[in-house]
């Protein structure tokens, strides 16, 4: 099917005209299973304001649905389809707004999962079955780069979650809780009741206060709180998980010198502290799948309220006075971003430098070339970081 790329132009009384780009009807921007297909361009007259640190010009925006996640230089994400559709489409796209591939997937099962296996950045998708096996999914990984199958269709019991490769029990709602992970290498089941996560093929489960580490492809405990080794001046044994966020695991300790406990982080995969934290305030936790980084965030926001964890350069601490009038974090693609009632404020978390302040929101993902997607009326709007020498 051939591909129309399409410009609005401004036309009379403020209303848009539509230019096609190329020999083709509207009508071919529809696939075969009803969902919309192509790349819309960005008109110069855009009224979306950039984020901060990027170029004023946007670049071409993609109609997906759902939010975007990072992929080998691209983003993958899910594409608006036909009601009368039963499938829909999952698209990767470069960074350049051009279309990899799509796959057609089950239109009430569009979750997907980004992970790695063999040095291979792979997307595994839920495809339509069309063989009555009797399996609740079928699963398949493909290459994010060339679209390539590695391995799959493989049979499961269980649908993805949203959460890493964990899979629920018989695809039974949207909201089912996980009871099992998939296997990034192959696509084999490992039953995990009581998972709350999953990434770089470990997985958390929790009971209760207690939360085991385990490697998905064996089964394995690779660690479990009760184990691991305390920070300084914390109790041994009185550890108490938190959550997990991408690598890292919060649990807190008590000490004996306060009520409030201390926090640490650990890395997910060998139980490595990487943070501690004295904030008598609960620390949150989020996952940056563009730079594989960790913020963490504590309520008084002070001293070393706001810090970054990298997977290879350390850590970096922050405050909220650098972030003029901020009271909202994000960290996407590296970048920390502050947001006030009138303004965000864009900070490099490697260097430290302040990479840009505008009224423009944060953008939801960025590839490491330095082009990030912004949410837009109509999906996602692509933008150009700003280089700094």
């Amino acid at each position: 099917m051939r591909m129309c790329r399409i410009r609005l132009v401004s036309a009379a009384g403020g209303a848009c005209a539509v230019l096609m780009l190329c020999a083709c009807d509207a009508s071919s921007l529809v696939s075969a299973h009803g969902s919309i297909t192509g790349v819309v361009e960005n008109p110069s007259s855009s009224q979306l304001l950039s984020p901060p640190g990027f170029g004023d010009s946007p670049l071409w925006s993609v109609p997906f649905v759902s939010r975007p996640h990072v992929v080998d230089d691209g983003f993958v994400g899910v594409l608006d389809t036909a009601p009368s559709s039963d499938s829909a489409t999952v698209q990767v796209v470069s960074d350049t707004g051009s279309s990899r591939f799509e796959v057609d997937v089950p239109k009430n099962r569009t979750q997907f999962a980004v992970t790695t296996a063999h040095d291979r950045e792979l997307l595994i998708t839920e495809d339509v079955d069309p063989s009555d096996s009797g399996h609740a999914a079928s699963l398949t990984a493909r290459d994010t780069r060339t679209g390539e199958v590695v391995w799959g269709p493989v049979g499961s019991a269980g649908c993805l979650t949203g959460t890493g490769l964990l899979i629920d029990a018989g695809c039974s709602s949207e909201s089912a809780p996980p009871e099992a992970a998939i296997s990034a290498a192959d696509g084999h089941t490992t039953y995990l009741s009581g998972a709350v996560s999953e990434s770089g093929g470990y997985a958390v489960v929790r009971d209760g206060d207690t939360a085991e580490i385990v490697t998905v492809d064996t089964g394995n405990t690779a660690w479990s709180t009760e184990t691991v080794a305390p920070p300084p001046a914390a109790l041994a044994g009185s550890a108490r998980f938190v959550q997990s966020a991408g690598s890292s695991v919060v649990v807190a300790w008590t000490v004996p010198t306060r009520p409030e406990p201390i926090q640490a982080v650990y890395r997910l995969s060998d139980a490595g502290i990487r943070w501690v934290s004295g904030a008598r305030t609960p620390m949150a936790v989020t996952a940056d799948a563009g730079s594989g980084s960790t913020m963490i965030t504590t309520g008084d926001l002070g001293d070393d309220g706001i810090a970054v964890l990298f997977p290879r350069y350390g850590n970096r601490g922050f405050t909220a006075d650098q972030f003029p009038g901020a009271d909202r974090f994000t960290l996407v693609g590296g970048i920390v971003y502050g947001a006030s009632g009138s303004a965000v404020t864009a900070i490099d978390a490697v260097t430290g430098r302040v990479t840009g302040t505008s009224l423009g929101e944060a953008p939801v993902a960025m590839t490491p070339n330095g082009v990030a997607l912004a949410a837009d009326t109509d999906g996602y709007t692509a933008f150009k970081v700003i280089p700094h020498f």
